[in-house]
């Protein structure tokens, strides 16, 4: 799916991609939610995939499309660098959050967060490239 975002990331431009594809992983993940332990579930992994990591090249171009590019490296350090303390801290965070409310809290609390990101990219203003050549 990564090729595919990409391709539509030059097209229709990033931030549209970024935003569609985070709002389907939401989608996904409330949908994870309230599958239970059916067949449904394991198809919504599947989906979840496509969705999810299509964006992290996306996210990346856009982020060197909006850094001077005397900065590009040290952007794309601190974009890996909050993704490593993400990784860090979920999964005790998703830990604590399913033993005391149970694991279809923790779905609708990352769905909460993907919200509250795609909120941040879709208020964020889309770079002149024209410029930046």
């Amino acid at each position: 799916m990564t090729p595919i975002a990409g391709h539509f990331s030059d097209r229709m431009g990033r931030q549209r991609i970024i935003v569609s594809s985070m709002a389907m992983t939401m989608v996904v993940l409330l949908g994870m939610a309230f599958a239970g332990r059916s067949s449904l579930f394991v198809i919504l992994v599947a989906f979840l995939g496509f969705f999810l990591f299509a964006v992290r090249s996306v996210l990346q171009a856009w982020l060197l499309d909006s850094t001077p590019p005397s900065q590009g490296g040290t952007a794309i350090d601190i974009l890996f660098g909050s993704q490593a303390l993400g990784a860090a801290i979920g999964p005790v965070t998703g830990g604590v959050l399913t033993d005391h409310y149970g694991i279809n809290v923790v779905f609708c609390f990352v769905a909460g967060t993907i919200v509250i990101a795609n909120l941040f990219v879709f208020f964020t203003p889309t770079p002149d490239r024209r410029s930046a050549v």
